[in-house]
Formats: structure tokens, sequence, C-alpha cells
């Protein structure tokens, strides 16, 4: 498998796995009749915390890389990339659906492209640009249409997705610009050992732990194991690797995808798909010009 066909499959991969991140935070939030189940900082917490643990070995290998030239970059990849998303996604569910929270997750490429050109000072053709462009046109479109039912609009839950995609943004580039030197897997679990702190914190300051583990509904616990091994953990390595590959920009449009991920989520938990749906291709082909920037 060349190394063009290798980008586009891990980048349908990922989307896949992160535009499923969104219900499953729902589901660990909410029962189906909106019934609260876990806290949003209780999910955000223990997200970090499992997956740091599922990757721990990894981290006991290369603990020694927290003590060289790379330390502040893997915090600021743990805080950019892990800990502050964790968090801001779940409180925004809280205001906005899980496949309306999916489709503000497409902002992560116009945000990284603008972090690559303004702070990292990199250039880019005219043909990335558009390509950026018609892919973030695509997804404010499908938002705008959107004849799906949604939980409402709420400019604070909005704000607080803008910032989690700045996050994003800030991490990829970091990963990209700064951390040449090291594994996607070593960047994924010393990153993520470093905010245990953090969210064991979180967890002791939330309280109820013995309840989280003593409930009889475990779905909730389950939900955020799968969230934090496969859409962190592995998601990140696989997300890392792909930088490294094609680059952040590209990396970053798997974003585009998600909207189309969570349609079908949608669809198979009986919600109305419309037309709207349509402006997945555009989307698509934004990508396509991308990559074909970057190739």
């Amino acid at each position: 498998m060349n190394k063009k066909t290798a980008s586009w499959l891990l980048l349908i991969l990922l989307a896949f796995i992160w535009g499923s991140s969104f219900i499953l935070m729902e589901k660990a939030m909410f029962t189906t009749d909106k019934q609260p189940l876990l806290s949003a900082n209780q999910v955000g917490a223990l997200r970090i915390l499992i997956a740091a643990i599922a990757v721990l070995p990894i981290t006991i290998k290369h603990f020694r890389l927290l003590f060289s030239k790379y330390w502040i970059y893997l915090i600021l990849v743990g805080l950019l990339g892990n800990l502050l998303p964790a968090f801001l996604f779940p409180h925004a569910e809280q205001y906005l659906s899980s496949s309306f929270t999916g489709m503000l997750n497409s902002l992560v490429p116009i945000f990284s492209l603008l972090v690559s050109v303004f702070i990292f000072r990199n250039s880019i053709s005219k043909q990335g640009i558009i390509g950026v462009g018609i892919g973030f046109v695509g997804s404010l479109l499908l938002i705008m249409f959107k004849d799906n039912d949604l939980n409402g609009f709420s400019y604070f839950g909005t704000a607080l997705i803008i910032a989690a995609t700045m996050c994003y943004a800030l991490s990829l580039n970091i990963i990209k610009e700064k951390l040449n030197g090291i594994s996607s897997m070593q960047i994924t679990a010393l990153s993520l050992f470093t905010m245990i702190p953090g969210s064991f914190a979180t967890l002791l300051w939330e309280g109820n732990i013995s309840e989280i583990f003593q409930e009889s509904n475990h779905y909730p616990l389950l939900y955020t194991t799968i969230l934090a091994v496969v859409g962190t953990a592995l998601a990140l390595i696989l997300f890392n690797n792909l930088i490294k590959a094609s680059g952040a920009v590209f990396a970053s449009s798997v974003t585009y995808l998600i909207p189309f991920v969570a349609i079908l989520w949608g669809w198979y938990f009986n919600e109305a798909i419309g037309w709207s749906t349509l402006f997945i291709f555009l989307i698509i082909g934004g990508i396509y010009l991308v990559k074909k920037e970057k190739s």
C-alpha cells in the first residue's frame, strides 16, 4: 500500500472513531429520556485517566523523555490536545446535540491553517487555501441548513466548541513543528501522562467517585472507557502518525468527515436525515484539494 492510499484510509478510520465520540459522550452523561448520569467533568476526567492508563507501558518505557528538551511541548500537547477539549466537549453537549457538536468540530482545519501561517510562519499555496475554504464553507452550509431536530442553539455551547477547536489547532501544529524527534506513540503516552494530576484532581473535586463504580447501570462507565481507549489513546496514536506523514492541515481535515459520521449515527438512532447531507460531497472536495496541495 502506497503512502497516499494509507493516508486516506487512516483519515477515514479516524473520522469514524472521532465522529462516534460525540454520541458516546452524550450517552455517558444522559439516559435516553435525558436524565443525568455522569457529569461533564467526570466524563472528561475519566476519559483522560483511562486513556493514560491504557498507554502506561509506553509511558514507563520512554519516561526519560519528560526530562528532555521536549518536556514543555509534551505538556502543551497534553493540555491543548487532550485535557481541555476532553472537558470542553462534554460541557458543550449540555447545550448542543451530539451531531451539531460534531459539525462545529469542522472548524479545526481553518484554525490549523491560521496557526500554521501566523504563528509558525509557514507558507501555503492558493490551492491549499481554496481547499480549506471549500471544506469550511461546506461545513458551514451543513450546519446552517441541517434540518435534524437539535437540542437548540446556544452561544455559550458554541463558544466552548470554538475554544476546543482552537486548542486542537494549536496542538497539532506543535506536534508537527516541535515534536518531530519522537514517535507518535511516545507523544500520545507522555502527553496523556502529564495530564493525570489535573484529571484526578477534578474527580476528587467532583466527589462521589465510589458511586461511579457502584452504580448498577455500568453503561456510562463503559461508554467513557470506549471513548478513552479507542477515541483517545488509539486515535491519538493514529492521528499523530497522520500528522507526521501528511502534515497538520491534511490531518486536521479529518474533522470535515466527522459530520458525515454524526449523520450516520443520527440515522441509526432514527433521527430525521434531510437533503442537507449533500454538502458532505462539497466537504470531501475540499479535503481532496488540501491533500493534492500537500502531496
